[in-house]
């Protein structure tokens, strides 16, 4: 009871001293709630993954359908296709089971949709319902059912299963092979690569936020440091003293970290409102349970209560403790060991990625992690380094002065600027790893480029009659300007070759090309990319017959959308058993955006949003801590009459010394990781970040300058009527 009370007095007895217990209950709050919603993201992220891949087919214990294959009692062919409403992507499964039934199920519902039946997620339901029949739900047929909530990847995910005749499932030319499957379960990742993206991204995300917890509880050192001189002056003893620290911090941590756990639980449902891949998130994803809750407010009060005691019995205070700086001990050489050991790692992954890929996985979080943690462990180091350089070329009072602290106290100086250092080195990894996204293409109309918004199919099992017919209800339709049968000869994969008349080639956006079979050639690259391409002469019509593919082109009169949705639905419902879905070049632009590496780009720039701001509030706590600790020293020098705008460039230069030392060096850092994490774990190429990186960049030294400038003013207001009291 003695200790508690002794406590509140020394640490609270003021009200300035209560000023800074609100700062750092403030910011433990925003760090603990920081970190609790990343680690719910972190753990949501593989189960969401698993609750959208096994609509894709994503799952383990399936094997390729083969030709004239039959299906046991406990099997269920399956093809997944995506189909596109107005620019959303749909994903849809065809299933066919057995005559006799399938013990298999379908995630989400006991029901196995039979031909022409199909059951469909709950957004997908709200959307079907919301459009007239002819644009979406006339493709799918009758709907028996919805599909659990809980089976599908977000709210927003539109997921169709569609019952099917098993030649269907076959002809299907899907996102994979026709698969035969006892269960769909989804993977929680869709790769070990992609396991090994997504865990260097969460710790890129949670170190900045546990240093911001450590910056926060280190704010108004040199107060406490005060205080607890005159505890020993007064004859406490050096464990009484470290209690007092030791409760100090847990009585402050305490009240943050509960305020964090309530401000989490208030911010879940606006960072379920984020969208990442098809869907936001449930609220529930980002629900941590209440062990997980209880484990991070007792680890922070834990932990900075034990760090405390530690570093005030380290410390060692004597009755002068408070009137005498002391001078921190040089750091050494090997701080770089971690720094060297990362780096190495990283380059060394480059070897081994075509000899064992999961090693090249561990070695690259290993070599991560070592990287990050030995920029702040060397930081001190090449902090040092730099002042005393910058000692032996100083040419002004406030230059000799500024280098000579950094040089005495290289660690309290780099600690005001690790948040900084840590976030900017994580932002680089993300805009690195980002800049090898593929990203989007550019669609363009004219110029000998196909139309943008011309539907193309591939028939199935139809044949010539049934196609012929089709094409001509096709054209019949309100909006059809032109349709085109053709014929793909040698693939549909950028090596073979379109044959289409030539009149219908033209006007599908074709360059004029005369032919006196009246068919042109033209690659079938002019499907799918945005390059004008020339046609020529198709060659005669029994040199490719044999061979050939049926595909039918279909455009319209303008671009709205309601009459492409409904040529889509006709072509979907007619009986050409359509290989896949149709689709136009415009839609491609759909497929793009939901690649798996587009997506991980989404969340690449959630996180440098995140680290950037945890950089802001760091900075601007580490610089109220840091104008607070040096508030006796900058008191000496104005009552030795130095000009406050002298002590002003000491704190710029106590500032911009150790960011510009280490920030070139994170950046590189930065860039090496996440060129190596790219190159480790695929073989695509690492271009320049995206120009957004580059104004991020500026941001964050925009709030270095700011943080300089708010510093040097409040020290002129803190130094204005300042007394020195000498013990």
């Amino acid at each position: 009871m003695r200790n508690l009370a002794l406590t509140r007095l020394i640490v609270a007895g003021d009200r300035a001293s209560r000023r800074r217990l609100l700062g750092m209950v403030a910011g433990i709050t925003v760090g603990v709630a920081l970190f609790l919603i990343l680690l719910s993201a972190a753990q949501a992220f593989p189960e969401r993954s698993a609750r959208s891949s096994w609509a894709s087919l994503s799952v383990e214990n399936s094997r390729t359908l083969e030709p004239g294959q039959t299906l046991a009692g406990d099997e269920l062919a399956a093809a997944t296709t995506l189909d596109i409403h107005n620019g959303q992507a749909i994903t849809v499964l065809k299933v066919a089971r057995p005559e006799g039934g399938t013990s298999a199920r379908i995630p989400g519902s006991d029901i196995i949709p039979e031909p022409g039946q199909y059951l469909a997620s709950p957004a997908l339901v709200q959307l079907i319902d919301s459009v007239p029949a002819n644009e979406l739900e006339e493709r799918y047929g009758e709907r028996v059912g919805t599909l659990d909530p809980g089976a599908v990847e977000g709210p927003d995910s539109l997921v169709a299963v569609v019952g099917t005749s098993l030649e269907t499932v076959a002809a299907t030319d899907g996102q994979t092979s026709a698969q035969v499957v006892t269960e769909l379960v989804g993977t929680p990742f869709a790769s070990r690569s992609y396991q090994t993206v997504t865990i260097i991204g969460a710790i890129a995300v949670l170190i900045p936020a546990f240093l911001l917890v450590g910056i926060v509880t280190d704010l108004g050192a040199a107060q406490r440091a005060e205080r607890f001189a005159a505890l020993r002056l007064i004859g406490a003893t050096p464990q009484q003293v470290a209690r007092t620290a030791a409760l100090e911090t847990a009585a402050t941590t305490l009240i943050g970290s509960l305020a964090g756990a309530g401000l989490y639980l208030a911010m879940i449902p606006v960072a379920a409102q984020i969208t990442l891949a098809s869907s936001r998130f449930y609220p529930s994803d980002l629900l941590a349970s209440p062990i997980q809750i209880l484990g991070a407010i007792v680890l922070t009060v834990v932990g900075s209560s034990a760090v405390a005691w530690w570093r005030t019995r380290r410390a060692d205070l004597g009755p002068l403790g408070g009137a005498r700086e002391r001078r921190e001990k040089r750091p050494r050489v090997i701080s770089l060991l971690p720094l060297a050991l990362g780096v190495t790692g990283l380059l060394s992954s480059l070897g081994l990625r075509d000899h064992n890929p999961n090693l090249v996985g561990l070695l690259i979080i290993a070599s991560f992690i070592a990287t990050m943690f030995g920029i702040l462990w060397a930081g001190p180091l090449v902090t040092w380094a730099t002042a005393r350089a910058g000692q032996a070329r100083a040419r002004t009072a406030a230059q000799v002065i500024g280098c000579g602290r950094i040089a005495q106290h290289p660690r309290a100086v780099f600690r005001t600027v690790a948040g900084m250092v840590a976030a900017i080195y994580a932002v680089t990894v993300f805009a690195v790893a980002i800049a090898a996204a593929a990203g989007t293409g550019t669609v363009t109309q004219g110029g000998g480029r196909l139309s943008p918004t011309a539907l193309q199919v591939m028939p199935g099992t139809a044949d010539a009659g049934t196609i012929a017919q089709a094409a001509a209800e096709i054209a019949a339709m309100p909006g059809v300007t032109t349709v085109a049968q053709g014929s793909i000869v040698g693939g549909q994969d950028g090596a073979g070759r379109l044959i289409l008349p030539a009149a219908q080639a033209q006007a599908l956006g074709a360059s004029p090309t005369s032919s006196s079979t009246g068919l042109v050639s033209i690659s079938t690259e002019w499907l799918f990319f945005d390059r004008p391409m020339t046609p020529s002469q198709a060659p005669p019509r029994e040199q490719w017959e044999e061979q050939a593919q049926p595909i039918l082109l279909v455009d319209t009169a303008g671009n709205d959308h309601r009459t492409i949705e409904h040529i889509r639905t006709a072509l979907a419902a007619s009986d050409l058993n359509l290989r896949s879905s149709p689709v136009s070049r415009m839609d491609m632009r759909v497929y793009q955006g939901g690649a798996l590496e587009n997506q991980f780009a989404s969340l690449g720039y959630i996180g440098i949003l995140v680290a950037a701001g945890i950089s802001a509030v760091s900075l601007g706590v580490s610089s109220v801590g840091a104008l607070l600790n040096r508030r006796r020293v900058l008191g000496l020098l104005r009552l030795v009459g130095m000009p406050v705008r002298t002590v002003g460039a000491v704190i710029s230069y106590e500032t911009a010394i150790p960011v510009a030392t280490v920030l070139v060096g994170s950046i590189a850092l930065g860039a090496l990781t996440g060129w190596s994490l790219i190159s480790g774990v695929s073989r695509r190429t690492v271009d320049w970040p995206s120009a957004g990186y580059f104004l991020v960049l500026a941001i964050c030294l925009a709030l270095v300058g700011l943080a300089v400038a708010a510093t040097t003013r409040a020290s002129r207001r803190m130094l204005a009527d300042s007394t020195v009291r000498f013990e």
